[in-house]
């Protein structure tokens, strides 16, 4: 190999590696249901605890290709992978629930806190997450 080829590889493999990391972040974001508060995303009001009304706090976390968001009051947490993003960030990504449902994530373009959607297998409902600042 050519020892200019050689060095402008060794160059580019680098700035790749720094690009990925670059991308890692962690943020808390709040989770609330899309259209108003409902318990089944029809429109009624939901007047009960804010947890089922699909409200809460998020620790969500992006490490190379993976997100992991966690409930911050409880135990439940959840990793997908992204490689199935666009080079812009924006995408929809699969993951699996607890019972083994697939629900979608979905990203507009941009890298590191923003928002996202979440919409399930099982109801209509979309979930925003949105960074608090």
């Amino acid at each position: 190999m050519r020892p200019g080829l050689f060095l402008a590889t060794l160059i580019g493999l680098t700035a790749g590696s720094h690009i990925s990391s670059a991308a890692d972040s962690s943020w808390v974001a709040a989770s609330t249901l899309e259209n108003g508060v409902s318990p089944y995303c029809a429109g009624g009001q939901f007047n009960g605890p804010p947890d089922y009304a699909g409200q809460g706090e998020w620790q969500v976390e992006i490490k190379g290709n993976k997100l992991t968001f966690a409930r911050r009051a409880t135990n439940r947490s959840f990793t997908l992978d992204l490689k199935a993003l666009q080079p812009d960030g924006s995408g929809r990504v699969v993951g699996k629930d607890d019972k083994n449902r697939e629900f979608y994530l979905t990203f507009d373009p941009g890298s590191g806190p923003r928002p996202f959607h979440v919409t399930n297998s099982t109801t209509p409902c979309r979930t925003v997450f949105t960074p608090r600042t």
